[in-house]
């Protein structure tokens, strides 16, 4: 199955379940909405099957191995997964069409650094006016001033500023622009 055609079933919200093979690390640091994480280890275990039950819903398989994921695909369907397939191009050819996904990191990007240095600025500043080097202090907090406005002009990217919502009518991005449809495919 290729990503615009999984990107449609989930906008659809048809049943459809989506198991991420890849490692619990990798996971978290971005999945698309609605995956489940099973790695790859825990699936090709003898005891990785035992709790699901077969179902003739449709598996979609992910993961940026295509061998690993053509191998959990024939277990599947081997334990009664009739639907189970890969997701063609894993969760590289995802991200690169453009598809919504979940991160879960810590984001150390421009943005934030620089409103961190503009604290840190600031608290040395305090902490200098506090031990009476006034002239020390007020450079401080001048330069924390500063750097806090760049941080203002600093432009946050796209897949920061937007977050993934589902109404009742059609899933939708809300961004700082207002909405628009969650897949342009």
């Amino acid at each position: 199955m290729d990503c615009a055609t999984l990107g449609t079933l989930i906008r659809n919200h048809e049943p459809v379940n989506l198991i991420d093979i890849r490692s619990r690390n990798e996971f978290r640091e971005m999945h698309i909405p609605g995956a489940r994480s099973l790695p790859f280890a825990e699936l090709v275990s003898p005891k990785g099957f035992l709790r699901y039950r077969p179902t003739i819903e449709q598996v979609c398989i992910l993961s940026d191995d295509r061998a690993r994921a053509s191998l959990v695909t024939g277990i599947l369907r081997a334990s009664g997964y009739m639907n189970a397939m890969v997701v063609d191009g894993g969760m590289k050819a995802w991200v690169a069409q453009g598809f919504p996904v979940l991160r879960q990191h810590l984001s150390l990007e421009l943005p934030n650094l620089v409103r961190a240095t503009a604290v840190l600025l600031g608290m040395a500043g305090i902490a200098f006016a506090l031990a009476k080097f006034l002239i020390v202090a007020s450079i401080l907090i001048c330069a924390a001033a500063v750097v806090f406005k760049a941080s203002l002009l600093v432009r946050t990217p796209a897949d920061e500023t937007r977050t993934f919502t589902v109404g009742q009518s059609d899933s939708q991005w809300r961004g700082i622009t207002g909405t628009e449809p969650a897949h342009s495919c």
